[in-house]
């Protein structure tokens, strides 16, 4: 299992991913299941606003932030005899520490919980996103107030945590089938990737899955505003070769971090051209950024 960190200039923006499996059997159910309206997540210097319970199965959420120290929001569920405290401090010591610490950090924030992804958003836009849930209680939580001066930095207890019932329902999915699949997967002999099928359109669901083994991950995408940025120049960026990032690092869209095995079905408001898919999380066998190990890629929405 790997942590997330992102510090200073480089520091990236913080990632959350979702859960469920939107393959087949997920696309027959959309078939099938009529729609439901996605629940509303608000978040911002002036509060955090969320759904407190939901039916089971696929469920669609919303996502808008009023503040740029706010917009990474995502869901978890504790394992049996953690406590929301305990959770948060592990969290936040992922965000706080580097190298063989880090590592340590990740693995006993992924055995206090299970992460489910979610969204990132930014002014002035909304996300959507979808995660497959059981009946059980888990937590919707904005993970820029872990990470200090990233974000708000509230005192330790009052971060915006809120806690999600997930109550017993037919089984339900707002969305059509995706247009495009974006695995990340331990390619052997090559490294981390993310592999791509389909095409990105405007409008339609993306399908991301954590397929990496005993490692979170993440999928953050970033307009690219240059036509001649290259796959070399994102690499250079994550080598620190490259001062500035080669892509809109204010404009963050994607999910954060999924528990391996995860998948998550993302609705990001995404125009026609090129975005760079990343990931801050990093490697739990160094402590380096996935993406500087070479998991990158640049997408094209038509």
């Amino acid at each position: 299992m790997a942590g997330f960190s992102r510090r200073g200039a480089l520091v990236g923006l913080t990632a959350l991913g979702t859960a469920a499996f939107m393959g087949r059997a997920a696309q027959a159910r959309a078939a099938r299941g009529p729609h439901t309206p996605p629940l509303d997540i608000v978040t911002g210097e002036d509060g955090f606003s969320a759904p407190s319970t939901a039916g089971a199965g696929a469920v669609s959420f919303r996502l808008r932030t009023t503040s740029r120290l706010t917009g990474a929001v995502g869901l978890a569920r504790l394992r049996r005899g953690v406590s929301k405290a305990e959770f948060g401090t592990r969290l936040r010591r992922v965000f706080a520490t580097e190298g063989a610490e880090n590592v340590e950090a990740a693995k006993a924030l992924m055995a206090a919980a299970e992460l489910y992804g979610g969204g990132f958003t930014h002014i002035g836009t909304e996300t959507g996103f979808t995660v497959e849930l059981e009946p059980g209680r888990y937590l919707i939580l904005e993970f820029l107030d872990f990470e200090g001066g990233r974000g708000r930095n509230p005192a330790p207890g009052q971060e915006y945590v809120r806690t999600l019932t997930v109550h017993q329902r037919p089984e339900q999915t707002p969305s059509g089938p995706p247009s495009a699949v974006v695995t990340a997967r331990e390619v052997p002999g090559v490294g981390p990737r993310f592999e791509l099928r389909g095409r990105l359109k405007p409008g339609h669901p993306l399908h991301y899955v954590n397929r990496m083994r005993d490692q979170v991950d993440e999928l953050v995408l970033y307009p690219i505003t240059d036509d001649a940025v290259t796959e070399d120049d994102i690499q250079a960026f994550f080598d620190r070769t490259l001062p500035v990032p080669p892509f809109d690092i204010t404009r963050w869209l994607g999910t954060p971090p999924l528990s391996p095995g995860r998948g998550a079905l993302l609705t990001p408001p995404l125009s026609p051209g090129r975005y760079a898919a990343v990931t801050w999380v990093t490697s739990i066998h160094d402590a380096r950024p996935l993406a500087a190990h070479g998991q990158h890629r640049i997408l094209t929405v038509a």
